[in-house]
């Protein structure tokens, strides 16, 4: 899926920097000449990357304020004044390797939570599962049996795969 960057540029600054953008990150870049009328765009439509033009920034402080408050995209803010257009598409795809950085380190923490958590409520099943069968009558040990074996079989799915490959041990007294 192509990157989708917000351009808040007047026309004669952002065209150069936006064909830049467009041919050096493959991205749909929408150019906004307003920051007053990005608001609303960044409300409902979810950007990759914003890039706002210092001079737009500077002349209305209250409305960057805004931008940063409403998007959940990082904010490059150059001077496309003074920037050539290698300068912009560096920075833009720096920012967007940070994005994809930061966003790959986000998805690890919260797996790493869900199984922790997945985890331990399973334990707590398997451990109450096995406390229930000690105690079962003969009717009910079939699917307490069943229970705790499906409860330790997601378990096991649940461990850290062991490796695969020869142990740090092995490869070194190999």
């Amino acid at each position: 899926m192509p990157a989708t960057v917000l351009l808040l540029a007047t026309e004669s600054a952002g065209e150069t920097a936006a064909e830049a953008l467009r041919g050096s990150l493959d991205a749909e870049i929408e150019l906004l000449p307003s920051l007053r009328a990005a608001l609303p765009r960044l409300r409902h439509a979810d950007f990759t990357l914003v890039v706002l033009d210092e001079a737009l920034a500077t002349a209305d402080p209250e409305a960057t304020e805004r931008i940063y408050q409403t998007t959940n995209a990082p904010v490059l803010e150059l001077s496309l004044a003074i920037c050539s257009a290698p300068r912009i598409v560096r920075q833009a795809r720096a920012a967007l390797a940070r994005r994809t950085r930061d966003l790959a380190i986000a998805q690890t923490a919260a797996a790493s939570l869900l199984h922790s958590e997945l985890s331990q409520t399973l334990s707590g099943i398997l451990l109450e599962s096995e406390l229930a069968l000690r105690q079962a009558t003969p009717m009910q040990e079939p699917k307490l049996r069943e229970l705790v074996e499906l409860a330790s079989q997601l378990r096991d799915r649940l461990r850290p795969r062991a490796q695969t490959g020869p142990s740090m041990s092995q490869e070194l007294h190999g």
